[in-house]
């Protein structure tokens, strides 16, 4: 009877309905979920065969492609339009959505990595982690609304990207499943507004008005909130995927290059430009080559001298609000000296994208991420105590 006694005892967290005839201590409370994505696996696991700095070498493609958005940008704000074979590639490769496109992708990715490297964090629970975000957000938004009030020839997209945390905010637990279905719902409609607010009457505005400025972030803007939120949502559902394992990387090359190729054939054979349709193939199309070319650089990152190679493109990967904000603030100063000179000037892509890769590449090794990173940083408290550097995978700081 007594080893009975004692089997039942044994197996009382399985058999709720014998416990109370037994003395066996009580089931130990479960611990608390920590807060993360539904679905989102993180970067390390206990006991798992990768550390923290296995992974952010592998992560160095993320901060590669994000210095290919960033500098594509420049492309787009500086080239001008020219004959000759380099300007065609150099505008066919980083013009039109394409950078804007990757440059939202990445910043889903980026966010969704932040968030996950607070997790755990003493003192880091669901509410701290939001209002940390949201700091990001309203400090975006000021400075997004401050280098509007300097003539750059640039649309700033930095308010857009603050305003865009903050509409996240609730959406940083749902499923995955909530999350593509948001997607999909928000990216044609999105288009649609856009292609709407585009046939207005520029005279129905009222210039200062109070209404200008909402306009512009969600019907007829340069960065249409429901498309950019969409673009946000993917590179959130892509870091749930876990881009350090080289079965995602390859996922992402393979499937994104598919849906790239076959968005161009769509385009230049079956709609007709400037619609509806064309306009939603366009920018399914850039989400494809943004994913495509993510998976492709963390493929090609996992090698030294790759990464040696790429060392001064990961550098502004690593500071672009700094960069961002660099080139936006030497454009306006050049306008301030000379307001007739044209605003596209190659001279002008040359010095900025050599400057900037130049900045980074000193500052790195002595600072790690840009002067702006660690202001924001510092803002939102997400900062470590005694930290002397930030590390591989810490985004934009590396979140815009």
């Amino acid at each position: 009877m007594s080893g009975l006694r004692r089997s039942v005892s044994n197996s009382s967290y399985m058999r709720p309905s014998l416990a109370h005839t037994t003395d066996a201590p009580s089931p130990p409370p479960r611990p608390r979920p920590s807060f993360r994505p539904v679905g989102y696996r993180r970067l390390t696991q206990p006991g798992g065969t990768h550390t923290m700095a296995d992974r952010s070498v592998r992560l160095t493609g993320l901060d590669v492609a994000r210095a290919v958005a960033v500098l594509g940008m420049f492309v787009a704000h500086t080239w001008p339009d020219s004959p000759g074979l380099f300007s065609s590639v150099l505008q066919g490769l980083a013009g039109g959505e394409r950078p804007r496109t990757l440059f939202a992708v990445v910043g889903g990715l980026s966010l969704a990595l932040f968030v996950q490297s607070l997790t755990g964090r003493p003192g880091y629970d669901s509410r701290r982690i939001r209002q940390t975000v949201a700091v990001r957000g309203v400090a975006l938004i000021a400075l997004g609304l401050f280098l509007q009030t300097m003539y750059s020839g640039v649309s700033i997209v930095l308010d857009t990207w603050g305003l865009l945390f903050l509409f996240f905010l609730p959406l940083l637990r749902i499923p995955t499943r909530w999350l593509v279905g948001g997607a999909a719902v928000a990216l044609p409609i999105g288009v649609a507004l856009d292609l709407a607010g585009a046939g207005w009457d520029p005279h129905l505005r009222i210039p200062g008005s109070i209404f200008t400025q909402p306009l512009d972030w969600f019907v007829d803007g340069s960065y249409p909130l429901l498309i950019w939120i969409a673009f946000l949502a993917v590179g959130y559902v892509l870091a749930r995927l876990d881009i350090a394992k080289r079965r995602t990387q390859l996922w992402m090359l393979g499937c994104g290059l598919a849906v790239g190729v076959a968005g161009q054939l769509v385009q230049k054979y079956a709609v007709t430009p400037k619609t509806f349709p064309a306009e939603l193939v366009l920018h399914i199309s850039a989400v494809g080559v943004a994913a495509a070319l993510v998976g492709g650089l963390c493929l090609v990152s996992t090698n030294r001298i790759v990464r040696g190679i790429l060392y001064p493109l990961a550098s502004v990967g690593m500071m672009p609000l700094t960069i961002y904000t660099g080139h936006v603030l030497v454009l306006s100063f050049r306008y301030w000296l000379d307001p007739g000179q044209p605003v596209k000037n190659q001279l002008a892509w040359l010095v900025l994208t050599l400057a900037s890769l130049v900045f980074a590449t000193l500052w790195r090794p002595l600072f790690g991420q840009g002067p702006l990173e660690r202001v924001l940083r510092a803002l939102d408290g997400s900062r470590r105590r005694n930290e002397v550097r930030p590390t591989g995978i810490e985004p934009m700081t590396s979140t815009v």
